[in-house]
């Protein structure tokens, strides 16, 4: 899927206004695009969270793999502005509680890449290709780069978002719990970047 913002700066335009680190506008598209996609999980780190998830798996009879599963929608917001922790606030906050934890789990099974060679098996060579080259590195550039704080690079304005998971992709949580699948989502922010996602996607 590919999502063209109408009306939206070009490229190179963004790129001159990331690049005057005095610009409202650097600070406020790295605040946008931290807050729309991540790279890492929401409640801890790739272990903690297989933890969680085993324990999970062991202790509730009616886990359900949600791979497996539809996406509960929220339950109604509280019109109370004075509103002290009523029982609509208890239930939406228990639902996004929830959410985090199905949503890592999506993402644990889903999005975590596994580096493999290539089987010597005919049968399997054409059904799961492996990512490891002839010279031993993987074809997907795993593992990534960890970056612990969004940088901008002051001479090309290339924007480095924070990531702080080596093997998975950035992707939006809200889709990755709809869609209940691998979802990598990136921000095209250079014209190579555009002419690299039209030709895979076409």
């Amino acid at each position: 899927m590919l999502l063209w913002l109408k009306n939206a700066l070009s490229p190179q335009e963004i790129r001159d206004r990331i690049m005057d680190p005095t610009s409202e506008f650097q600070r406020q598209i790295v605040e946008y695009l931290e807050s729309v996609h991540i790279g890492e999980f929401l409640t801890g780190s790739k272990d903690e969270v297989e933890d969680q998830i085993n324990i999970e798996k062991s202790e509730n009879k009616k886990y359900q793999d949600p791979t497996q599963t539809l996406p509960d929608a929220p339950p109604p917001l509280c019109n109370n502005k004075t509103c002290d922790n009523c029982s609509d606030c208890e239930a939406l906050e228990s639902w996004w509680e929830k959410f985090r934890k199905i949503t890592d789990d999506l993402i644990f099974k889903s999005n975590v890449h596994t580096c493999r060679k290539q089987s010597d098996k005919k049968s399997d060579k054409k059904d799961r290709p492996g990512c490891i080259n002839k010279h031993g590195n993987c074809k997907a550039r795993f593992p990534r780069k960890i970056v612990d704080q969004t940088e901008v690079d002051p001479k090309t304005g290339a924007l480095n978002i924070k990531k702080g998971e080596a093997w998975i992709n950035t992707l939006t949580p809200a889709l990755t719990y709809l869609l209940r699948c691998n979802t990598d989502v990136t921000s095209l922010l250079s014209g190579t970047a555009v002419k690299a996602i039209v030709a895979y996607i076409s």
